[in-house]
């Protein structure tokens, strides 16, 4: 088959780009012919057929001329499938429907204005569809994080593009139960909806051959510095935690200057280093070298990829209650589950991890054993696989 990926993010720094580019080298690996458009300087890794500033934004000046660039490249490469994941121009996806078999994959809350589905004026999920009631919450709840009418104008109008085009698609991929009840909220055909939960390849030799620590004392946090990830909260937690815990922060974002004052300010200094995006080889080493993975999300996490990388590396986690997080994390078995906000859980948790080094192991090992068997890239192609053979492509 000839798949031709359309992206925003082709990168190793943030989920969406990790899981294109592990999904070309599998596809790839499946002998299948793949090319990839990604927007300006996103790539990584991995050279792409084309790159094309348009996926960069909503309403793109260039977007005439960047359409006319991924049409012909699509002409010439002639796929079998377009598969769309990060890209705002849903004038273009319309364009290649009409020549090609197009599905998009959802990623993320597209159909949210401010993208996190989240109502930080309550600290609770949205749940609402997109309509006048985003714009009562910008108004009056004060939901959105956006402040400036312009602004907040834009990112109505994009959301309300996707939901339009979301509600045509002849095919939508998520990678969550929880994304694919939003998508229903929304008004999508059940039948047009195919869950293909992400991936991660298992390293190494088994966990229970390697020599116990005997004290642990490294937290990691992966991910993008924004408020909605929550790294404040797990910075609340690291002060009730042994004075001989550290925190390696591996990601960036604009919060990044409050959070490392917020660090300061709690007298973590020393205890928190903040590594920023690292290379792909980097990322794969903090894994190794951490001994429980947390993740605070208090927005509804579409998926939560680097929960299952921690799983692969035989790392257990510890995380909010929130979103699609509970499709792979079982509380008490793989790592443990708190409830959103609660930072003295959050540091009960994590320091009972720290403290025991036969739980880490066992639960590491869970985890580790549960990717292998449910999050494998064998697993996922084939759940692509059954949603083409299902839509009667």
């Amino acid at each position: 088959m000839k798949v031709l990926q359309i992206t925003r993010d082709y990168a190793s720094n943030g989920g969406i780009g990790r899981y294109v580019l592990d999904l070309t080298g599998a596809l790839e690996q499946a002998h299948h012919e793949v090319a990839v458009v990604c927007g300006e300087g996103s790539t990584d890794g991995r050279a792409a057929a084309s790159v094309v500033a348009g996926c960069d934004e909503f309403e793109h000046q260039n977007a005439r001329a960047n359409r006319s660039a991924v049409l012909e490249l699509a002409s010439a490469f002639a796929p079998d499938l377009v598969l769309v994941h990060a890209m705002d121009d849903y004038g273009l996806e319309a364009m290649l429907r009409e020549c090609y078999r197009v599905a998009r994959f959802v990623h993320n809350h597209v159909y949210c204005p401010s993208g996190i589905d989240h109502d930080t004026s309550s600290a609770k999920a949205c749940g609402r569809a997109q309509g006048l009631s985003c714009v009562s919450g910008y108004l009056t709840r004060r939901c959105w994080y956006v402040r400036r009418p312009a602004t907040a104008a834009t990112f109505y109008r994009r959301a309300a593009a996707a939901v339009a085009s979301i509600q045509t698609a002849p095919l939508l991929f998520t990678a969550s139960r929880y994304v694919r009840g939003r998508l229903l909220r929304h008004g999508v055909d059940p039948r047009r909806i195919a869950v293909a939960p992400y991936f991660a390849g298992v390293p190494g030799a088994s966990p229970r051959s390697l020599p116990l620590r005997p004290t642990g004392n490294t937290l990691l946090y992966v991910g993008r510095i924004v408020p909605e990830k929550g790294l404040g909260y797990l910075l609340q937690a690291m002060r009730q935690t042994n004075p001989g815990a550290r925190l390696v922060v591996n990601g960036d974002g604009p919060a990044r200057a409050e959070l490392m004052a917020l660090a300061q300010g709690l007298g973590l200094g020393e205890r928190v280093e903040f590594a920023g995006w690292t290379s792909r080889e980097a990322l794969l080493a903090c894994y190794e070298e951490a001994d429980v993975v947390v993740v605070p999300s208090v927005w509804p996490e579409p998926f939560g990829l680097v929960g299952i990388e921690a799983m692969a590396y035989a790392k257990p986690v510890v995380a909010f209650r929130s979103g699609a997080i509970p499709e792979w994390l079982d509380d008490g078995e793989n790592g443990y589950l708190v409830e959103r906000g609660d930072v003295a859980g959050l540091a009960q948790r994590t320091e009972e991890l720290l403290a025991d080094p036969a739980l880490r192991l066992r639960m590491g090992c869970a985890g580790r054993e549960r990717v292998a068997r449910e999050f494998s890239p064998a697993r996922h192609l084939a759940a692509i696989t059954d949603g083409l053979a299902e839509a009667g492509w």
